[in-house]
């Protein structure tokens, strides 16, 4: 019997899962990637190899941290036998806020905060919204491969006893639920930091509880890092999926997809190749499928409507500062600390609220929303060689801006090299207030904002998360309208990436899930056509 052929587009992280489970069952895959480099936004990159400098340190350029992958998909793939070695940082996080307040967290469990106008009461309050949003995370963890639904979730909380998060979860804003359990706003800040939208905004909850499912070296609930950075993630993926039969090939695009009724007939490829395939698997973002790969007069209105409509409008950025010395925080070095793990700058409520009605109009926020680490003091490895031991990384993530920049008459621009610069100005500034002397030590900055999204990274979404994680895309939302999960209007194509489900990070779930339902459906029509032969027979 001939093998089903498989054509998948696009070499992140969703596509090599896929990729891999698909060859080991027996299918014919070929895997295409634009860029010269596997892994889409989870990639190893040295930005700084160049003429002046020529510093050959590693940095993830946009996935940085470890601990959505989960561990399941990772120990059946054998990820741990090829290269990928996750490890936890210690201390954990300390999130800082204006007047050298913060919230610091060791590595041993304890927590230490320096917050005014905190009572005790808020300090407890503070401990048990933690303790049920991990119960949350334990519940919707499993279903991150076993696709469930906002009822069934709804149902799980509270028979968990969880009544305060289902309450929010879909309805309401962390804000809200974080009221629930303490009066202080600066902890309300700090609890903003662990969703990807605002936290004043439906849908918060669920991004917190989603982060919350990080899982590193068995510890529920713990963000680490990667020996070597977290391309070595698709590094590993790509490994187990040649060894699996697949053919992975870079620098060669999907340029066109042939549609002939409800079926794609043919793929062409950059290099004017035409090739047809059994099946067709999308693992780039939606609007790429729909509005670059597919003739606009093929694509059903109301996906093209859909997409148009729900164009995500805020995503986030990601900057590598080249330094020539480690930069000192204030507060950091007033508590002692090492300067590890995560380090977080935050903005008060007030101003999550400014920004979410600032950002997706298309205006800057006025106060960023920092997540940063160093990774040189974590990983000598990623310097590559004994060179440039003594510059350091400190790599930042601004976690909401506009997609999408406004103009003085009201309309939208896309964002430029300019923009970026703008971009790099500004958040340095933001750091210089809490490391003074930082811009001196700035000798380069690599900036992966919407403009490299889209110029770098060939996403047109030019959101890491494909579509919006508001509370209508979470779950049974997380499909095109009227259609399964990961299928589109055309009988032979799926997609898996970010805009399926469960979403965004590097969880591997949409490709493992995908491959998972066509291997499932294969073997029931195999098993359905042997009964048939059986009965004549």
């Amino acid at each position: 019997m001939n093998k089903t052929t498989v054509a998948i587009i696009g070499g992140g992280v969703n596509g090599l899962t896929c990729a891999a489970y698909l060859a080991a069952a027996g299918y014919e895959v070929s895997l295409f990637e634009k860029r010269n480099k596997l892994g889409g936004l989870c990639v190893n990159e040295t930005p700084f190899d160049k003429p002046g400098l020529d510093c050959k340190i590693r940095v993830s350029s946009v996935a940085c941290y470890y601990g959505m992958t989960r561990h399941e998909i990772a120990e059946e793939l054998d990820l741990f036998n090829h290269g990928l070695s996750p490890y936890l940082t210690d201390p954990v996080e300390v999130v800082m806020l204006k007047g050298g307040q913060y919230v610091f967290y060791p590595r041993e469990g304890s927590a230490d905060m320096a917050v005014e106008a905190t009572t005790e009461a808020d300090r407890k309050g503070w401990i048990e919204f933690w303790t049920d949003v991990q119960k949350a995370a334990e519940i919707i963890y499993k279903g991150y491969t076993n696709p469930t639904t906002k009822e069934k979730v709804l149902e799980q909380l509270k028979s968990a006893g969880l009544e305060k998060i289902a309450r929010h979860i879909f309805k309401g804003s962390l804000f809200d639920l974080t009221a629930e359990y303490f009066q202080s706003k600066a902890l309300m800040a700090v609890a903003a930091t662990c969703t990807p939208g605002f936290a004043n905004q439906a849908g918060s909850v669920f991004g917190c509880i989603h982060h919350g499912t990080a899982s590193t070296l068995g510890v529920f609930g713990a963000w680490g890092q990667v020996k070597g950075g977290m391309g070595n993630v698709s590094e590993a993926l790509a490994t187990v999926a040649q060894k699996r039969g697949a053919k992975l090939v870079v620098d060669l695009a999907v340029e066109k997809l042939q549609v002939v009724e409800d079926k794609v007939t043919k793929v062409q490829l950059s290099n004017g190749d035409e090739k047809q395939f059994d099946m067709v698997i999308a693992a780039c973002d939606l609007h790429t499928l729909f509005e670059k790969l597919i003739e606009p007069e093929r694509v059903p209105s109301g996906i093209l409507a859909h997409l148009k409509a729900n164009r995500p409008q805020v995503s986030a950025a990601k900057l590598h500062f080249l330094l020539s010395a480690k930069a000192e925080f204030s507060t950091l070095s007033r508590i002692g600390h090492n300067h590890k793990g995560v380090l977080v700058i935050t903005p008060q409520p007030e101003e999550v609220v400014r920004a979410s009605n600032l950002v997706p109009n298309g205006q800057m926020p006025e106060e960023l929303m920092m997540t940063m680490a160093y990774p040189t003091l974590e990983d000598e490895s990623i310097y590559g060689d004994e060179s440039n031991r003594n510059l350091h990384i400190l790599t930042v993530d601004v976690h909401y801006l506009p997609a999408y920049l406004r103009r003085e008459d009201g309309t939208k621009r896309d964002w430029t090299e300019a923009d970026d610069k703008q971009l790099q100005k500004q958040v340095a500034d933001q750091i210089e207030e809490y490391a003074p002397g930082f811009k001196q030590l700035v000798k380069d900055c690599y900036v992966v904002s919407p403009y490299g999204m889209k110029k770098y990274f060939n996403n047109e979404s030019v959101s890491c998360w494909h579509m919006p994680m508001t509370a209508e895309f979470i779950f049974e939302g997380r499909s095109l309208p009227t259609l399964p999960h990961y299928n589109t209007p055309f009988e032979n194509l799926y997609a898996c990436g970010s805009g399926t489900y469960p979403g965004g990070n590097v969880t591997l779930a949409n490709g493992h899930n995908l491959a998972k339902l066509l291997i499932k459906a294969e073997d029931e029509f195999e098993n359905k056509l042997q009964e048939k032969i059986g009965t004549r027979a």
